[in-house]
């Protein structure tokens, strides 16, 4: 069986780090006992007690570095692996039952694959103030969906979870993605310049694309995103601060018009044609469901 290790990159997201940790001890045996790397990103609030209220219920390593951003986080948790593969979980993303054996059986079906699972998304007024809610709600397993964007993306995928797409790093959202370690480090791992939120997820997806690496999707590997507000920025000023950075690391026109992709003005479809031929062509038969919609630029 291959080993799966779990690193988790955390920054101020205490309450919801105890909800993910919470996630994965509910995965059946022998996944509740995979290593689990917290690696607490110089935070202010207090996730070392978090990580240690779960020390005896998890096979848990927490670890903190100086404020660095999550890509330098989550390349500090895989230096810690020794072998096999490193799966990729959020802080505020927590684990459904059978999320990790998703991943390994999905890893044992396509092999060397970028793998990424199924994103679902969960909205709890005052969730700080209401986690008994929060947890009966990730139970009963009916109040969530999934984003629009992870809708649009997962729509690449064959029902075998395979795809022929020129465009399949715009699904590597490592808040759930998997890949063999050895994979990890060929590709030298997250560039650690992106220290936002951002684009560092899909900047490494491009280059395991750009490899010839084979992405697979696992449906059956959810974790749920508690949504919240996102301080600092607007998400439109955080998209075109990241796209300048992965465009300056990658001046491809494919990469160029992802901007205008993440911000609704040209189809997932269109930017497929751009990829396979050179020319954007048209939009596609639902045009209107190949858009991405984020509503909240200015929030």
């Amino acid at each position: 069986m291959t080993k799966m290790n779990v690193v988790i990159p955390v920054y101020n997201q205490a309450y919801a780090l105890s909800l993910t940790l919470h996630g994965l001890t509910r995965q059946p045996a022998p996944y509740n006992r995979c290593p689990v790397i917290v690696v607490d990103d110089g935070s202010e609030e207090p996730v070392h007690a978090v990580a240690e209220a779960y020390r005896e219920r998890l096979n848990l390593t927490y670890v903190r570095i100086p404020r660095s951003g999550r890509a330098a986080a989550r390349n500090a948790g895989a230096k810690l692996l020794d072998e096999g593969c490193v799966l990729f979980c959020d802080a505020d993303r927590i684990p459904r039952p059978g999320f990790i054996e998703a991943h390994a059986q999905a890893r044992r079906k396509h092999g060397s694959h970028f793998v990424v699972g199924q994103v679902r998304e969960l909205y709890v007024p005052d969730a700080e103030q209401n986690r008994e809610l929060v947890l009966a709600r990730y139970g009963e397993q009916k109040y969530d969906r999934v984003p629009q964007y992870c809708r649009l993306v997962y729509r690449l995928f064959n029902d075998s979870g395979t795809t022929l797409s020129p465009v399949p790093w715009i699904a590597a959202l490592s808040g759930n993605m998997s890949l063999p370690l050895e994979l990890f480090r060929d590709l030298g791992g997250f560039d650690d310049t992106f220290r936002e939120w951002g684009f560092e997820h899909l900047e490494l997806g491009y280059r395991a694309h750009r490899r010839q690496v084979p992405f697979a999707y696992c449906r059956e590997a959810v974790n749920v995103h508690l949504a919240h507000p996102r301080k600092g920025l607007s998400y439109a000023d955080f998209i075109r601060q990241s796209h300048d950075t992965f465009f300056r690391k990658h001046p491809h026109p494919v990469v160029g018009a992802f901007y205008d992709f993440m911000m609704g003005r040209i189809s997932r479809v269109q930017l497929e044609n751009l990829a396979s031929t050179g020319m954007l062509g048209s939009a596609g038969k639902n045009a209107s469901d190949e858009y991405v919609r984020i509503l909240n630029f200015k929030s």
